[in-house]
Formats: C-alpha cells, structure tokens, sequence
C-alpha cells in the first residue's frame, strides 16, 4: 500500500511539474486538483510516518542521517510555502478566497514547486532499496540531464526567469521529460546514499 502511494506521489509530481507550465483551462484545472491530492497524500504520508517526527530528536547523527533529515524538513517547509502560495495564486478552485499577494503568491510557488521536483526525487532516491545500480534508472538519468539542459530546469530553480521556458514539443513530451529528470534526481539520492554509507563503513 505504501509503494503504491509513493508512485502515485511520483506520477502526480511529475504531471504537477508539466500541467503548471499550461495556459488551458482543463489542464490549469486539473492541476490545482491534482495538486489538492498531492498535499492530502503527503500528509497521509506522514501520518503513516509520524514516529520520525519523534525519532529526529533521538539518537547519533552520521552523515547519512544528517543528508536525510534536512532534506525532509526542507521538503515539508516547501510543502506548506507550495500550499499556502498555490492558494493565493489559484484562478479556480481556491478563487473564491480573494486572498492578495498574487505576485509574490506566483514567484514563491514557480520556485517553490521546482525545488519540491527536485528535492523529492532526491529524497525517494535516498530511501530506495537498491542492492545494485538499476541500469535501466541510470540510462533514463543520463537523459533527465540533458532534459534539464533542454527545459532550462535551472532557471525555475533560480528565477532567472520569472516565465518557465516551454520546448516546442507535445504535452506527453513534456512530461517524459520530466519523468527523465525525477530519474536523475532520483539517482543523485540514491549515490548520496551509497556514498555515505561507504564513508560510514570505512570509519566504523
């Protein structure tokens, strides 16, 4: 049951990442909602992890430990930034709050949701059990770093430019691409791992 939902989480982050870059109306709608889904499986995620909340203030911290807990309390401080800003900014589902601010609502959540792409398939890259290297995982990240060349991933990161660039290709192009990229960060965790946990060993 947990796998099943963190790959709903994945898929929903990767649609989330391409649908906000759309001006149509179904998708845009569509996009809040999923959004809207994204928030509630987190915090069942949570909920269903809450003895970590707990734990962060019990035992030794290694490298290992210290990589993985900030990340996640970086993760959950940009969930609550996302959910507040996508409020503000919202065209339908939240409209109805009339809430101010839409400018800096819009700058916070295009950063905001680039950072919480990046750094959630870095986190899932740290908790996933790989005894060896998936071959298949690294090939597809070798190709989400030319897709963040391509999509000029780095200036949503960044706001160097306040309106995301869009490659001239279909929807599903886009998304592939931002599957390819959740690949590469995904990989980036999962070598943070292995890395650490050589350090650990070479010491213990």
């Amino acid at each position: 049951m947990r796998r099943a939902l963190h790959y709903v989480m994945i898929i929903l982050l990767i649609f989330l990442c391409g649908s906000g870059l759309s001006f149509s109306r179904t998708e845009s709608l569509l996009h809040e909602w999923c959004g809207i889904l994204l928030f509630a499986l987190v915090i069942v995620h949570l909920v269903w992890n809450r003895k970590w909340f707990i734990g962060v203030f019990r035992g030794k911290y290694n490298t290992n430990r210290i990589l993985i807990t900030v990340t996640d309390i970086m993760l959950i401080v940009l969930i609550l930034m996302i959910a507040v800003s996508a409020m503000v900014i919202s065209g339908y589902v939240f409209s109805f709050l009339e809430l101010q601010g839409a400018t800096w609502g819009r700058r916070i959540h295009f950063a905001g949701t680039a950072w919480l792409f990046l750094l959630s398939g870095i986190h899932f890259g740290m908790h996933i059990k790989m005894e060896k290297r998936n071959i298949v995982l690294y090939i597809a990240a070798a190709g989400g770093i030319a897709a963040f060349v391509v999509c000029r991933f780095y200036e949503r990161l960044f706001l160097l430019n306040e309106f995301a660039f869009i490659p001239s290709v279909s929807s599903w192009v886009v998304y592939l691409l931002n599957a390819l990229m959740f690949c590469t960060f995904m990989c980036i965790g999962s070598e943070i791992k292995r890395l650490t946990a050589k350090k650990r060993k070479k010491h213990g």
